[in-house]
């Protein structure tokens, strides 16, 4: 199963963002203010986590990526221990069944609390929303940014990467087990060659890849392999085994080395290469943001496991495309995000597209620098009704 079937136990696909449902839910509460709801979200938290432990031994782990105090986080930290005891769990620092880790993280209008269950076999995760934070501005319920699509073609097979030429009418397309060449003629983009690629693995569950065009030489990553082809020996695509992971374009490798990023499945960085800030989703259903140091500086949850920066030069100048939470098998929207004081925030309203979004990273002309990356991205769907893959360009533009 691919990972993104599995990123969270929020089941239905929210239309809207976290942010206003959290919006709605303390409005509809006046007397709740935080003094009065730590506690006891706390404890409606470990309740839900309880629910699926049955009495198990458990390790526990803490970490506060709030604005809460050194004080207030212990206190939650202890009240959320004590429930889990009341309920029957036992918390032993070693050799335990299941590990616990709750971490307390924000957004503009409440505390949220994640709790992680691992298991041998499995992980899952449950949250809650703790209280509100005082003096939290209100929710906006316009956006000054819009998503848009372009569409540029569809076709049967699966469509891992796409890199366009200088001119920008020709395109080379990487699939699982072949490439394609497309060519825009008048107004819609044409079939104009394809081949396969001498891979030496079948086809793989995850269709990820990544498209490096060099001076004299080309490189398509895939899981487990990287085929090569160099201009000048005209000798044609070589495969060999690949052991690293996949790169990523417009994410510096050496960046990503640095950080404690534990099995992830895409990732993102907001600003030019030699910039730091780095958001990360992983198998485990949350997206993580790190700045300077190895370890995450803040958590995210709601959204899908793909993701892509495209470098607007609207609001902050650099946004985050996320996909929405579901498996396969619905219709997925793309939302841009802004990332401000270890926040996120919607920045524009939903845009929906006819099927799942399987990939999503940044375009690229062929032999671009640093400066001519960023400003668009690609987004490829498995249209539902159709079954076919189609490309897309993504791009954002100032509303107001």
């Amino acid at each position: 199963m691919y990972a993104k079937q599995k990123l969270s136990p929020l089941r239905s696909r929210g239309r809207f963002s976290l942010r206003l449902v959290l919006l709605a839910f303390l409005v509809a509460c006046p007397g709740f203010s935080r003094a009065d709801s730590l506690e006891e979200g706390a404890r409606a938290l470990a309740r839900k986590a309880g629910s699926s432990l049955h009495g198990v031994s458990i390790s526990y782990e803490g970490q506060n990526l709030s604005s809460l105090s050194g004080k207030e986080f212990s206190n939650l930290s202890a009240v959320f221990q004590e429930e889990l005891l009341r309920l029957g769990a036992k918390i032993l620092p070693v050799d335990a069944a299941a590990a616990i880790v709750l971490t307390v993280t924000e957004n503009p209008n409440a505390y949220i609390g994640i709790v992680q269950i691992r298991r041998k076999e499995s992980s899952e995760n449950v949250m809650e929303v703790l209280g509100p934070i005082e003096g939290a501005p209100a929710a906006e319920l316009t956006y000054g940014l819009m998503v848009h699509k372009e569409f540029l073609f569809a076709q049967d097979a699966p469509i891992l990467d796409l890199v366009f030429e200088g001119d920008a009418r020709h395109a080379s397309v990487l699939g699982t087990q072949a490439m394609a060449s497309y060519e825009l003629q008048g107004d819609r983009w044409t079939l104009t060659g394809a081949g396969q690629l001498p891979v030496h693995r079948s086809s793989h569950r995850e269709p990820r890849g990544f498209l490096y065009f060099g001076i004299n030489s080309q490189a398509a990553y895939l899981p487990g392999e990287v085929c090569t082809v160099s201009m000048p020996d005209a000798q044609g695509w070589k495969c060999e085994k690949y052991s690293g992971a996949i790169p990523i374009r417009s994410v510096s490798p050496d960046t990503v080395a640095e950080k404690k990023m534990g099995l992830w499945i895409s990732a993102a960085q907001l600003g030019p290469a030699q910039a730091t800030r780095i958001v990360a989703t992983g198998l485990d259903g949350l997206a993580r943001l790190y700045e300077d140091g190895p370890d995450p500086v803040a958590v995210f949850s709601g959204w899908g496991s793909e993701i892509a920066s495209v470098h607007s030069r609207c609001g902050s100048g650099w946004q985050l495309l996320v996909t929405g939470q579901g498996d396969w098998t619905r219709t997925d929207t793309i939302q841009a995000m802004e990332i401000q004081e270890r926040q996120a925030q919607p920045v524009s309203s939903p845009l929906e597209v006819a099927g799942a979004v399987t990939a999503l990273h940044a375009l690229a002309p062929q032999f671009a620098g640093d400066g001519a990356t960023g400003a668009s991205a690609l987004a490829v769907v498995r249209n539902l009704q159709t079954g076919r893959y189609e490309a897309y360009r993504l791009s954002i533009t100032c509303s107001n």
